[in-house]
């Protein structure tokens, strides 16, 4: 369903990155952090791990959901360009 909405927004929204929270069905404890930058982007899907006091993601913590959405963004940018870089397991 989040793959939809992010198809459908970069759609009308061509040259706009968005992402958004995915539930993660098949692996308890997780949830996923999916995105699309643009409407020529890849989905790229990457798990989150709730943990004690903290979100993981891609080996590092965050305490919060700002600190999560901040750390995702930052990610991504240092990502961008690289080919094949999808934390889907």
């Amino acid at each position: 369903m989040a793959e939809q909405w992010l198809k459908t927004y970069t759609e009308a929204n061509p040259k706009r990155a968005m992402y958004a929270f995915c539930i993660n069905s098949k692996y308890p404890g997780y949830f996923d952090l999916c995105s699309k930058a643009g409407l020529d982007g890849p989905l790229v899907v990457w798990p989150v791990k709730i943990i004690p006091n903290a979100y993981q993601l891609q080996k590092n913590a965050y305490p919060d959901m700002k600190a999560l959405k901040n750390g995702f963004k930052t990610l991504v940018q240092n990502n961008a360009g690289r080919p094949g870089i999808n934390g889907r397991r």
